[in-house]
């Protein structure tokens, strides 16, 4: 007995709440068709839009790492040139690791290095000079260090290649007909043609 008003509030409930959201989906939708229908109007009666003013150009961040790229001499100026472009080009499609170490480089991890050089004072240069250290020396390691993180994360994306290549020698392996030869032979066979012609 007390299960059938357990299950009337139940199906009451689903069947209330499909209804409140067919009645909210359908308020929705007329709602945008009106929307749509009066910008439709205002835009038959509106004049045409006045031409944009010509783009201002905004003065570029002082603190990103290109603007400070630029200001280094070279060749230090180049290594951290070729750095963001290869940040720049690097694919989008990086594992979460790569994609983070690769965003941080570029929007941290150069800025604060380069941002470092360039704010040395003579004193500072001076005090490195005296322990055998050269701040241009210093700058070409760090982008360095820099580079080789970057080509490492961007050379672990290679991997999904590697497991490609990997997958179809193990099928040529395994359903390649033995009486057909396979790629490797032909091309150890073709090695040999070569070296006996030697």
């Amino acid at each position: 007995m007390e299960a059938v008003p357990i299950l009337m509030v139940i199906f009451g409930g689903v069947f209330g709440g499909i209804a409140l959201i067919t009645r909210v989906d359908g308020q929705n939708k007329l709602r945008i068709l009106q929307e749509k229908r009066a910008i439709a109007e205002l835009g038959q009666a509106a004049p045409p839009p006045a031409p944009l003013p010509a783009p201002t150009t905004t003065p570029a961040d002082p603190h990103a790492a290109p603007v400070l790229a630029l200001q280094l001499p070279e060749p230090q100026r180049s290594q951290a040139l070729a750095l963001l472009c290869q940040i720049q080009d690097a694919p989008r499609s990086l594992d979460a690791r790569s994609s983070y170490l690769v965003k941080q480089t570029q929007a941290d991890y150069l800025p604060q290095t380069l941002r470092a050089y360039l704010d040395l004072t003579d004193g500072a240069r001076q005090r490195l000079a005296a322990q055998g250290m050269d701040a241009q020396t210093l700058l070409s390691e760090q982008l360095a260090l820099m580079d080789g993180g970057v080509r490492e994360a961007l050379k672990l994306d290679h991997a999904a290649a590697d497991r490609m290549l990997t997958q179809g020698r193990f099928l040529r392996e395994r359903f390649q007909n033995p009486a057909e030869p396979s790629e490797l032979s032909l091309s150890e066979a073709h090695r040999r043609v070569l070296l006996d012609k030697s």
